[in-house]
């Protein structure tokens, strides 16, 4: 079968009119801009599928930490959907693809694109990035409420021609060109970037996520995330109240008794401070925005690239 190609790709549609939610929401991303001017990439990145039915794509479901996990997870929809899909044939084969993503015996195919009756799946990839200014790491949004879904972002649209404000159009504009800042990453990450940009020079901006980051100095290190900003701060809690301890255990070394009652003030602590930044027993954190952003093309969106099969950040045998 033959699918459709991705219309308006390379487009940003905008009005000047917005509807009142989303006009407050792209003043209040003029606002972020502007107070928050730099920005740099967050971590690897995250990985799903998308959905391609006739004209139209929707992200399928994210959160992978690699392409692998990926397809397993697309094994997991297709066995899911199979049975209530009408046609025999278009079921069968959504059940032979999963087997072989998913095999019960043997190795995965690594194959990231599939095309089943009406339907193209498809393994893609996000960007992560966070917008700073000043040293300081933009925290979550007034409007960032609206926004609250499926973590996953299930059915989520993909379209690159919806209206959108002069500050999103000009955030976009901004993203296209982005790419590993020079030592940051492998000589191929960058080379791979570059040609990313000339094959999906299209961006759309997905919903973020939020991590609880503590400092020390001018530094500081990510603790715990969740797809709002209460999500990532009772994960910081549970990070003293809950990992901690079960580290200490499980390393032979049970925390004592004085440990346990600092570390649940400090999980009581973090739940009751209020804002997005705080200090808790004479340690700072901060809740932080962490931005998304999915590279389109001609084809639609951009699928894994190839150094993204082996994490380049961790060591290999040789």
């Amino acid at each position: 079968m033959t699918f459709a190609l991705m219309r308006g790709y390379d487009h940003i549609n905008v009005v000047a009119r917005l509807d009142p939610v989303a006009a407050v929401r792209d003043r209040e991303l003029g606002e972020r801009m502007r107070r928050y001017s730099k920005i740099f990439a967050f971590g690897s990145p995250d990985f799903g599928h998308a959905v391609q039915h006739a004209t139209e794509w929707r992200i399928g479901a994210l959160g992978c930490d690699d392409p692998s996990s990926a397809r397993y997870s697309l094994a997991i929809d297709l066995r899911t959907a199979a049975p209530d899909e009408p046609d025999p044939a278009t079921a069968a084969a959504m059940r032979a693809a999963a087997d072989r993503l998913d095999p019960e015996e043997g190795e995965q195919l690594a194959k990231d694109e599939w095309e089943i009756g009406d339907r193209r799946y498809r393994i893609v990839r996000v960007e992560k990035f966070i917008q700073f200014g000043d040293r300081v790491l933009e925290p979550p949004r007034s409007t960032d409420a609206d926004l609250a879904g499926d973590g996953l972002l299930r059915d989520h649209p993909l379209d690159p021609a919806a209206p959108c404000g002069q500050w999103e159009a000009q955030l976009r504009l901004n993203l296209v060109g982005f790419m590993p800042a020079a030592g940051s990453a492998p000589g191929i990450v960058r080379t791979e970037a570059r040609h990313a940009i000339q094959a999906h020079p299209g961006v759309v901006l997905l919903p973020p996520t939020f991590i609880a980051v503590e400092l020390d100095g001018e530094s500081w290190g990510p603790m715990a995330g969740g797809d709002t900003p209460e999500d990532a701060r009772d994960g910081l809690a549970r990070h003293f109240t809950g990992l901690l301890p079960r580290l200490r255990e499980f390393n032979g070394d049970p925390a004592s008794a004085a440990e346990l009652a600092e570390w649940e003030a400090m999980g009581a602590g973090i739940r009751a401070a209020p804002g997005h930044s705080f200090g808790v027993r004479g340690r700072e954190f901060r809740i932080v925005r962490v931005s998304r952003m999915l590279r389109l093309g001609r084809d639609g969106p951009e699928a894994p690239r190839p150094s993204d099969q082996e994490p380049y950040d961790l060591p290999t045998d040789a």
